[in-house]
């Protein structure tokens, strides 16, 4: 019997390689006729061979020219849990902060701990107090309140517009070199709401594919912008 890697050692991270590699011997070994005292020995091999190229990798990494971490924008596991957080926090204590909030439609999305309101409310009172409730979130970094005084638009309707969210999402995604990772879309009325950090060049990118999506009335922008790799002079001078 013989055992493959799920996610091939070639596509990791130069510093994983050696573990899964060393996994992979290990696994074969298990299927081996060696003795139990000449397999732990093997076995203890393997592991210092993989600690001692793991640490190889990181530190060469660490002493080249490249800075190493996170690239501009990334998105952590951290991240993405307190997105959830406060979403989950605003929208509990939107609810507690007045009982005319469960008459009416408030979206709660948080992205890169900025957070947008969208939906109806029944009158301005309760969309400012929707916002003060958020802005009492420790995490949140900043609010874009864009409830709007109306009825409640019906389930038809949202459905409709998370259709619509879908297709956007999927055009993103499937955009060779765009990174779709650093983006959030949400559609109220057909009029989508673009969140995330992006340079100049990917966020007209992504406004161009967003615009050719049916059912995209109006395209509003919420973005933190990263600086483009190649500055401004140097681009004009090249054109």
């Amino acid at each position: 019997m013989t055992f493959t890697c799920a996610c091939p050692a070639t596509a990791l991270p130069a510093f994983m390689r050696p573990s899964c590699l060393c996994l992979i011997a290990v696994a074969t070994l298990l299927t081996a006729n060696f003795s139990e005292q000449m397999m732990y020995r093997i076995i203890a091999a393997l592991s210092l061979a993989m600690i001692v190229s793991g640490c190889s990798s990181l530190i060469a990494s660490a002493t080249g020219p490249e800075p190493i971490g996170l690239s501009p924008g990334e998105r952590t596991f951290s991240m993405s849990l307190d997105d959830s957080n406060i979403e989950t926090t605003a929208e509990v204590n939107i609810i507690k902060a007045d009982a005319r909030f469960r008459e009416a439609n408030v979206n709660v999305i948080s992205f890169y701990n900025s957070v947008l309101l969208a939906g109806q409310v029944q009158n301005e009172e309760l969309k400012q107090k929707a916002e003060e409730v958020v802005r009492r979130i420790a995490e949140v970094k900043q609010v874009h309140n864009e409830l709007i005084i109306a009825e409640a638009s019906y389930y038809g309707e949202r459905t409709n517009d998370g259709l619509i969210s879908t297709r956007i999402r999927t055009a993103l995604t499937l955009e060779k070199g765009f990174p779709s990772s650093r983006t959030k879309v949400f559609t109220v009325g057909g009029t989508v709401y673009l969140m995330g950090k992006l340079t100049t060049a990917e966020a007209d990118k992504a406004v161009l594919i967003i615009s050719q999506v049916g059912g995209v009335g109006k395209i509003v922008k919420m973005l933190d912008y990263l600086p483009d790799t190649q500055p401004a002079s140097s681009a004009a001078k090249s054109s």
